[in-house]
């Protein structure tokens, strides 16, 4: 029993001693200056593909009424939805951080407009009230999915950590 105990202590001791060793560190890809422009056929809208780390892209582009923001895998077989948004989202640069764990990328972080209520003036997304940092989980990381209003003080810092905690309860 007393052996038992002893393994239990060192094996809960081993798990923590690993989450510890995680380190947390960022990349940033800027949508205006590390994208292409894929040009639109037959009617279709331009749409924008960008670096992003560990070989996933950010991809921006337009639907029938708003514009969508999505990271695609290396392999490119599945995309996760970050954000849709207005057609004014695309008119500045943005920064995606991307957050990774040992190297590896696990979410992203991107700052986009918050929306009130649709109306008739504003049918889809609704009038811009704001800014928020979303906070998106990548493949295997489902479970990451926050926000956190830009007003907030150090608001990047509380999304870094929502991310990082988030990957170590995983």
């Amino acid at each position: 029993m007393l052996i038992f105990a002893l393994g239990l202590i060192l094996l809960t001791g081993n798990v923590d001693a690993q989450k510890k060793a995680t380190k947390f560190t960022s990349v940033y890809t800027n949508t205006g200056s590390d994208c292409k422009t894929i040009k639109g056929t037959n009617g279709s809208d331009d749409a924008s593909d960008c670096r992003g780390a560990g070989g996933y892209r950010i991809n921006i582009y337009a639907s029938a009424a708003t514009l969508s923001v999505s990271a695609s895998t290396p392999d490119k077989k599945e995309s996760m939805t970050i954000a849709t948004q207005n057609f004014d989202f695309d008119n500045k640069p943005h920064t995606v951080e991307w957050r990774l764990a040992n190297g590896k990328p696990f979410a992203v972080i991107l700052r986009v407009d918050k929306y009130g209520a649709a109306d008739d003036a504003n049918p889809y997304l609704g009038k811009k009230i704001g800014e928020e940092l979303v906070v998106v989980g990548l493949k295997g990381f489902e479970n990451i999915d926050f926000k956190v209003d830009a007003g907030t003080p150090n608001a990047n810092v509380k999304a870094r950590e929502l991310a990082d905690n988030a990957y170590q309860q995983k």
